[in-house]
């Protein structure tokens, strides 16, 4: 199981997905050259950033898609704990266009609240069989006239 990952002036490298994120992250870090970068992230090739920094004690192959492609960013946080700033760490125009920061730039953190609230759509639940009424008596088991009873073992109708 491995995944290309984009990075540099059109260089690619493959990594092994099979391990933890934190060891993919710091395997990437070290054989791409950008170790004194700080954190490094990956996106898709549309700009969807995949979010390893924050699962980073989960296996990477639960996250990423095997033989797929990938572009290594750089992360920048700001002052505040929502103020993160990707920047992309390949230089190719054909990849990294204006789609892909366009996407990339409306990435928000996941742990931060959302502007957008979500309706809450209640679902009405369908009520049990209801049966019509005979001689003007409701009838309330959902099986017509039929009880269950429980039926005792011959241990217990012996017991008195």
């Amino acid at each position: 199981m491995f995944i290309t990952v984009l990075h540099g002036e059109n260089k690619a490298d493959i990594f092994n997905i099979h391990c933890k994120v934190r060891l993919l992250l710091d395997g990437i870090k070290s054989r791409c050259g950008c170790e004194e970068k700080g954190e490094v992230e990956l996106a898709d090739e549309t700009g969807q950033i995949k979010n390893l920094l924050l699962n980073q004690h989960r296996c990477a192959a639960e996250l990423l898609s095997e033989r797929e492609t990938y572009v290594l960013l750089s992360v920048a946080r700001g002052e505040t704990s929502s103020g993160v700033e990707f920047t992309p760490l390949l230089q190719d125009d054909s990849v990294v266009n204006h789609k892909f920061l366009a996407k990339l730039g409306s990435w928000q953190d996941p742990k931060a609240p959302s502007p957008k609230v979500k309706s809450r759509k209640t679902h009405h639940k369908k009520s049990a069989l209801d049966v019509p009424a005979v001689d003007g008596l409701r009838n309330h088991s959902p099986h017509g006239g039929r009880t269950r009873t429980p039926i005792s073992s011959p241990r217990q109708s012996r017991k008195f």
